[in-house]
């Protein structure tokens, strides 16, 4: 009983965190319901969207974090990688790694895309729990990769000859600097 009321706690004050830039500004709590944690990835905090993201594959796909790496994120921007590994494994652990590219808003590191790699069946699992999707990855039509929309996001899988990833692009802002003019003109 204590462990199930930590686990609440613990759930309840990582869900009540809100990101300081997004394009719905000053609107918070932007997840879709907190049992599923999909929300827009794209032109958010970069603190709210990796602990999302780090809750969903820990609760929903059972992955910790077993590598991060921030040595590339410089004052203005960079790169954040974190990798995640399966918890529990028969058949040999597998892995998915987060690619961020970052820039900054208002000193905040904002993430402008996101690539992810690792392993098939887990970038599969990941498409399809995280958006919540119904797209059949044992058979696609040919070689054809698959998008969708959430928000301002535009989230592709590549099928890539046999060596799949996963991209998030935003469809509204094509640069940090549109982003921030933006967002500037929201906080009056």
């Amino acid at each position: 009983m204590k462990k199930l009321l930590l686990l609440t706690y613990l759930f309840l004050s990582i869900s009540a965190q809100s990101q300081e830039v997004s394009p719905y500004y000053p609107a918070k709590h932007v997840v879709d319901r907190a049992s599923t944690f999909t929300s827009q990835i794209t032109y958010f905090d970069m603190n709210y969207i990796t602990n999302n993201i780090s809750e969903f594959l820990t609760y929903q796909m059972n992955m910790v974090v077993t590598k991060s790496d921030d040595s590339k994120l410089l004052y203005d921007g960079g790169s954040y990688t974190i990798t995640y590994t399966d918890r529990l494994a028969q058949s040999g652990y597998k892995t998915l790694i987060f690619n961020y590219s970052i820039g900054k808003v208002d000193d905040i590191y904002t993430i402008k895309s996101l690539k992810i790699t690792g392993s098939d069946e887990r970038l599969v699992d990941f498409f399809i729990e995280f958006w919540q999707t119904s797209k059949n990855f044992t058979a696609p039509a040919g070689n054809s990769d698959v998008s969708l929309l959430t928000g301002q996001d535009v989230a592709k899988f590549y099928f890539n000859k046999g060596k799949p990833y996963i991209t998030v692009t935003n469809n509204t802002f094509k640069t940090i600097e549109e982003f921030k003019e933006y967002f500037h003109k929201l906080k009056g």
